[in-house]
């Protein structure tokens, strides 16, 4: 089984989303950033390494915010989602074809990659709730 990482980085009150490159896995679909844990790393590690190699950023990693198993093909993944903010650098799109800051609730106008959609969705019911209480 192949561990995979991937962050919520909020700022603003938005969340940060990548769209993957049109080649490999999931072709131009949209991700939370993250990659897969090399052998000896912690996830965290695996997390602040991924974000450094992939958007040029220094990440604090909070508290798990999901996991989900999922299946590519014939390779079974095991997805934590933590909770996490850009403590230094600029982002830099290296190998994304594009990355956005977006509201939570308009999270479900992009399209997923499946190991992303539950978060993706449970994150924008999130923001909802809290309009509705907030009201």
């Amino acid at each position: 089984m192949t561990q995979v990482t991937a962050a919520i980085l909020r700022q603003d009150e938005k969340i940060l989303i990548c769209q993957r490159d049109n080649s490999g896995s999931c072709p131009l679909l949209w991700e939370f950033p993250g990659g897969k844990l090399e052998e000896g790393e912690t996830l965290a590690e695996c997390l602040v390494r991924e974000c450094q190699e992939e958007l040029g950023v220094t990440i604090q990693v909070g508290e798990v915010f999901a996991e989900s198993r999922h299946t590519y093909g014939d390779k079974e993944m095991c997805f934590t989602f933590f909770e996490g903010r850009i403590v230094e650098g600029e982002l830099e799109r290296t190998v994304h074809q594009d990355i956005r800051w977006v509201r939570a609730e308009d999270l479900g106008r992009y399209t997923f990659c499946p190991a992303d959609v539950e978060v993706a969705e449970r994150l924008g019911k999130a923001s909802k709730m809290v309009r509705i209480v907030l009201k």
